[in-house]
């Protein structure tokens, strides 16, 4: 029939409108538009149930303000038909199709109006879970703070069963306080919610964009490093725009294992990073530059020492495993091991001063930190704690994670100091996991 190439096209929309997760009026309209071409309705108007429940109260259209309560089937009469949306024997809403032309395109119609309706039930069953829950943002109708926790405790405790990698990035907009005061409350909302729909549809499926706070954003990023998060979330930024203009953001990204263990943690450096981030840039946290006042350094310097940083990351949670310490206790070593850096100590003081800057900045707690102040210590006075990220980070710097022969010399080298500088029992534990080819997953080559 004629009319078919125009239903199926606005059917096409209809189902991509779902697919693509369109607000619900996008999906009314959509709906109405297929309705219209199956009967060839001069105008089609959408209806949603009222809050008293006693009727249908207009959305969009020119029809009447309000219409009763209809049957669970479609209405014709006078040139008009009203498809009520019903799902699971319920009316939800309405379509009011006027100067129908084609009565016998009902059965279309039909189809369409039923895909309206159940895109309203599962809009109708979010809005409820959400709001019992308290995790959903109603404004860009993305995660809020408390969804951001939720699914990063979620993902990051599957990092750990995993051995994967887990990236999370904070985004501020740019400049969203002038802009509002300069074009008012209702223009911002505007720009949050492009700037929402822009991450969440620049992402992968199962990745996560949250809105926490008036202009800023939170992305959970499984399987990330930090520096790939750090280019996606900069490519992301890249593609947003109002009216043409750009929107610029800001950001920060911090990943387990390289910089963190914990939600906490990881939060906080990614919060860090954005800090030092200013505007229109996105960038990694550092725990290795000397401080805020000076960040920019060698990248191939930074490359390198973030590397061995890894590395001696890593060995450190596999001595402390095989010494028998708990998981969670395993995480805090390898992140205070992550942080330990002997060549910039300059001294005990120095080292103090240093790791209260860390303790301060939520990167490591006092009893980590003491951890590495007790390389000032005697080794038999240290707790193990300490005399695991010693070894570790001996084996990295004598070369022995950058292939199977290197290893073996390292161990050489550790053993000429095991007893005056280091654990003989950490040492000898290392050598039996080498030897057992349980080397580290991860291992970076210089």
């Amino acid at each position: 029939m004629s009319e078919t190439p125009g239903f199926e096209r606005d059917l096409g929309r209809l189902v991509a409108a779902c697919e693509t997760g369109l607000d619900l009026p996008g999906v009314l309209a959509a709906a109405a538009d297929a309705a219209g071409a199956a009967l060839r309705a001069g105008s089609v108007s959408s209806y949603a149930l009222s809050e008293q429940r006693d009727g249908l109260a207009l959305l969009a259209g020119d029809g009447p303000q309000r219409l009763e309560l209809p049957g669970l089937d479609p209405v014709s009469d006078d040139g008009r038909t009203l498809l009520p949306l019903v799902s699971a024997g319920r009316v939800l809403g309405g379509l009011l199709a006027e100067r129908v032309a084609e009565p016998d395109g009902l059965g279309r119609a039909r189809i369409a109006a039923g895909i309206a309706a159940q895109a309203m039930e599962a809009s109708r069953l979010w809005d409820t879970v959400a709001g019992e829950s308290g995790t959903l943002d109603p404004l860009t109708r993305l995660p809020n703070h408390l969804g951001f926790q939720s699914v990063l405790g979620r993902e990051l405790a599957r990092a750990k069963r995993t051995g994967q990698s887990l990236a999370v990035s904070l985004v501020d907009l740019d400049g969203l306080a002038a802009y509002t005061a300069q074009h008012g409350a209702a223009e911002a909302d505007r720009v949050l919610r492009l700037a929402a729909g822009g991450l969440a549809g620049g992402v992968r499926s199962y990745d996560c964009v949250c809105r926490l706070d008036e202009g800023q954003f939170a992305l959970v990023l499984p399987g990330m490093t930090a520096e790939s998060a750090a280019a996606l979330v900069g490519r992301l930024a890249g593609g947003l725009s109002l009216d043409g203009d750009p929107i610029t953001i800001s950001g920060g990204v911090a990943a387990f294992p390289e910089h963190a263990a914990t939600n906490d943690e990881l939060v906080r450096l990614a919060s860090a990073a954005l800090g030092r981030s200013g505007d229109a840039r996105v960038i990694a946290w550092d725990g290795f530059a000397e401080g805020v006042d000076d960040p920019v350094r060698s990248l191939e310097a930074r490359g390198a020492r973030s590397a061995d940083s890894r590395a001696v990351s890593e060995y450190a949670g596999h001595i402390a495993g095989a010494c028998g310490l708990e998981p969670g206790h395993v995480d805090r070593v390898r992140l205070a091991a992550s942080l330990d850096d002997p060549a910039a100590a300059g001294g005990e003081e120095a080292e103090r001063r240093r790791l209260s800057e860390r303790v301060s900045a939520g990167m490591i707690d006092d009893e980590a930190a003491s951890w590495l102040l007790a390389r000032f210590d005697p080794v038999a006075e240290a707790p193990l704690e300490a005399r695991v990220i010693a070894v570790a980070e001996a084996f990295v710097a004598a070369g022995g994670h950058r292939s199977q022969a290197s290893a073996g010399l390292a161990l050489s080298v550790l053993w000429q100091q095991a007893g005056d500088r280091l654990d003989a029992g950490c040492v000898r534990t290392l050598e039996r996991l080498l030897a057992d080819e349980h080397e580290p997953p991860d291992q970076v080559s210089g």
